[in-house]
């Protein structure tokens, strides 16, 4: 009876450690799903930061080159003004409109 007993005993500590175990290789296949799909989600952000850097050098070199332009369009003013001094511009500056088209309507706003 001693014997059936401790039979009794393993057979149940035998099917705990199968239900335990079983539970554990579903939270195994779980979190190995989880993980696969965190990794697709940080590939895409990846990708992301990738295309936003790329974007962000590209709009670094457009306004590095408005810049460049504008500098360059202020020098040419001031070389084609001759800097005549007056006294409401004592520089010597004028101020053009960077958006007109030809010298004819230079310093004055354009209206669509």
């Amino acid at each position: 009876m001693k014997q059936e007993s401790e039979l009794e005993r393993l057979e149940h500590f035998v099917n705990s450690l199968i239900a335990r175990y079983n539970d554990l290789q579903k939270v195994s296949e779980r979190l190995a799903q989880d993980v696969q799909e965190r990794d697709g989600i940080i590939e895409e952000l990846r990708e992301n930061v990738a295309q936003l850097e790329s974007e962000r050098t590209e709009i670094g070199n457009r306004v590095s080159g408005i810049i460049f332009q504008i500098e360059e369009w202020e020098k040419s003013g001031a070389a084609s003004a001759g800097q005549a001094a007056t006294a409401d511009n004592p520089e010597g500056r004028i101020q053009g409109n960077l958006f007109s088209i030809g010298s004819e309507s230079q310093g004055a706003v354009e209206n669509d």
